[in-house]
């Protein structure tokens, strides 16, 4: 009978005093498992504000999906109904900066794997036991979207909260993600009524690849169009993006109306919050039409760069060797050459994707950077060189070293592997209008990327297609001869050169020696092979391009060129902290990005930078040298030539008391370039 009592007696005191706790712990709803649910209170008490701080952690399985505040073009965000709570005035709710998400042409924005929110919790009075109730609604997707429910129930006594270290951990991690909220006059927003587009404009103040998301009106959507930098006529650098807005009530009215900008990139998330005025948005210099127009211009004066050359050459000299080639044949090999560009840049643009998705660095020609791909493309030149002399046959369909091999016949397919191996060599090659049209591909979106990548592609092919619609030039070309054993030569050896030239780049990831001996027995080989394929009257003109090739090749493995040029300019490794430095102690930076695989950069280096004026102009006392190398992969390299907006090598920019934000030059120097930049950025006294 005591014992019953006893029981009894705490039952009663349990309906009197309700279990106080912190966290609902993990809740799962049994119709969809994939997801659960936590709502944890830190213990903190701000007795000022009546807040108390909490964290609701969601976490999601797989490939599963939830959404931001504004889900973007379809989903539903996440909501808390806190009618049921008492002693609960209101609840501040701040969002982690979200992912964005594409599919099926949609964009949305929200989280996977995991998201917390951090909430601010303000009671009518601290000193009252309070009883939270709270229906969560959360929308997960996959390739299927489920709508579930989540009770939160907790009874606390705000005056005898303790600190919960995981709770704490996990707010304080969530308010991290939470961009900084703030005010600042230079972020305008305006509206094209007949565009029926946003544009947001802003200083550049050191973003990277800045992301942009437009929220605030609940019936409208805005999606990203394109982002670009520019500078003002001071010399300020600025950022301008801009979103095409709909609504399904009709025309979106925004003039006047508050909406929030979130910018994200890898180092920061700022949000701020501008009101809207009518604007007409002029039409871009960088434009996707003009970018289409730069873009074929670039892949044309690839064909031009030396790293192309040879391989064109090898084409149209296949051309001239057989002058009883019908004219249906000369089409279809120029054809499937010119396809072989397009599917090469196509692959690239995929391969660019990938490592963008990845966060990886991006840029062109970034493959340089793999010692694998380089001695690939090695041996692929040295078999095409060799192979140009007739030295060999290799007819085995199934061998990749036979489509490689083929330069000539009724074999399509390689045909169409010169065409990708042309762009392939094309990628370490910077060229005028390329760098403009590469950087605005990288920062835009996945469908601007490939049209761009498609517009370089046919700039690139134009000399081919141009073949193939007029095979009748062909018969313009000279008729075969002996003169034809001076042009094997000649495109032989430029191909031996690009091959130990690539040989070269490998010196900065395997000992030089080795290097040396594969540069020697390729150069002995081709002098045997045209001593003996062209026969002794081509043994002088094969004696003095192996002679060339030799001295190119102990050039370029040393990673020197040769005298007279001077080698004794101080060039210090890029320090961007310490290019501010300079700059306010009255100094003149002039920085050059570059790469070995970089034949841009060492045309620059050559008949620029190491000649006069420009290099007693870089001798003087008030100039500091810079070097950012670029050979093998750099993180800080990489961001640094993303905040100028370039993707490639070489990039060159001067800085100083005048211009601190830098100048940037051409890809392609010239000496008054560089010379007036230096003026204009320098004190001159």
């Amino acid at each position: 009978m005591k014992i019953l009592k006893q029981i009894i007696l705490v039952c009663l005191l349990a309906l009197a005093n309700p279990v106080f706790a912190q966290s609902t712990g993990w809740l799962e709803n049994p119709n969809h498992p994939p997801v659960k649910v936590r709502f944890m209170l830190t213990g903190e008490v701000d007795k000022a504000s009546n807040t108390v701080p909490g964290v609701l952690e969601v976490e999601l399985d797989g490939e599963w999906k939830t959404y931001w505040r504004s889900p973007g073009e379809g989903g539903i965000a996440p909501s808390i109904d806190w009618s049921g709570s008492s002693n609960l005035n209101q609840v501040d709710w701040d969002w982690p900066a979200p992912e964005q998400f594409s599919l099926l042409g949609l964009q949305t924005f929200g989280y996977h794997h995991e998201a917390a929110f951090p909430m601010q919790l303000q009671l009518d009075d601290t000193n009252k036991p309070t009883h939270l109730q709270g229906k969560f609604t959360l929308s997960s997707c996959t390739n299927v979207c489920v709508l579930t429910d989540y009770e939160l129930n907790l009874d606390i006594d705000p005056t005898a909260l303790n600190a919960d270290v995981d709770a704490m951990f996990a707010y304080n991690k969530a308010v991290s993600k939470v961009p900084v909220k703030l005010q600042r006059e230079d972020v305008t927003l305006g509206w094209d009524v007949k565009a029926q587009q946003l544009q947001v404009e802003m200083d550049d103040t050191g973003w990277s690849m800045p992301k942009f998301i437009i929220d605030g009106e609940p019936d409208t959507t805005f999606k990203f169009v394109r982002f670009e930098r520019y500078d003002t006529d001071s010399g300020q650098q600025k950022l301008r993006a801009i979103f095409d807005a709909t609504s399904w009530l009709g025309e979106p009215e925004l003039i006047g109306k508050s909406l929030n900008l979130t910018v994200m990139d890898k180092e920061q998330a700022l949000e701020f919050v501008a009101n809207v005025s009518g604007i007409t948005i002029q039409a871009s210099g960088h434009s996707l039409l003009s970018m289409l127009v730069i873009a074929l211009l670039g892949g044309l004066i690839l064909n031009v760069m030396p790293c192309v050359l040879p391989v064109l050459g090898m084409k149209l000299s296949s051309v001239i060797a057989a002058p009883n080639l019908q004219v249906k044949q000369i089409r279809q090999q120029f054809i499937a050459s010119a396809l072989g560009i397009l599917v090469s840049f196509w692959l690239l643009a995929g391969f660019i994707l990938i490592l963008k998705f990845t966060g990886q660095a991006i840029g062109w020609g970034v493959q340089f950077q793999n010692p694998w791909f380089i001695g690939f493309m090695a041996v692929v030149t040295a078999i095409f060189a060799i192979n140009m002399l007739g030295a060999f046959e290799i007819n085995l369909p199934s061998s990749l070293q036979t489509k490689l091999a083929t330069t000539g016949g009724n074999d399509h397919r390689g045909h169409f592997l010169q065409g990708m191996f042309a762009t392939l060599l094309a990628t370490p090659c910077s060229a005028p209008f390329l760098g403009t049209a590469v950087a605005f591909a990288l920062g835009a979106d996945v469908l601007s990327l490939f049209v761009i990548f498609s517009a370089l592609a046919l700039g690139m092919a134009l000399p081919w297609l141009l073949v193939a619609a007029f095979p009748q030039v062909a018969r313009y070309f000279p008729k075969p001869g002996r003169w034809m054993s001076v042009v094997k030569v000649v495109f032989s050896g430029l191909l031996v050169l690009t091959s130990l030239w690539l040989l070269s780049l490998l010196a900065n990831f395997i000992p030089a020696a080795y290097l040396w001996i594969a540069a020697g027995t390729l150069v002995l080989l081709f002098l045997v092979l045209m001593a003996k394929v062209q026969g002794k009257a081509a043994v002088i003109a094969s004696v003095s391009v192996g002679i060339m090739v030799i001295a190119v090749g102990a050039f370029s493995t040393s990673n020197r060129w040769a005298q007279p040029l001077p080698t004794d300019l101080e060039w210090h490794m890029l320090n961007e902290p310490e290019i501010a430095r300079q700059v306010a102690a009255g100094k003149t930076v002039f920085v050059d990005v570059t790469a070995d695989w970089c034949i841009t950069c060492k045309a620059n280096k050559v008949g620029v930078i190491l000649q006069d004026p420009v290099y007693s102009e870089l001798k003087a006392d008030n100039i500091v040298l810079m070097e950012g190398e670029w050979t093998k992969p750099s993180k800080p390299i990489t961001e640094y030539l993303q905040s100028h907006n370039r993707f490639g090598v070489p990039f060159n920019v001067v800085y100083g008391p005048n211009a601190p934000e830098g100048i940037a030059l051409p890809v392609i120097l010239s000496a008054s370039d560089v010379i007036d930049a230096i003026n204009v950025a320098s004190v001159r006294f």
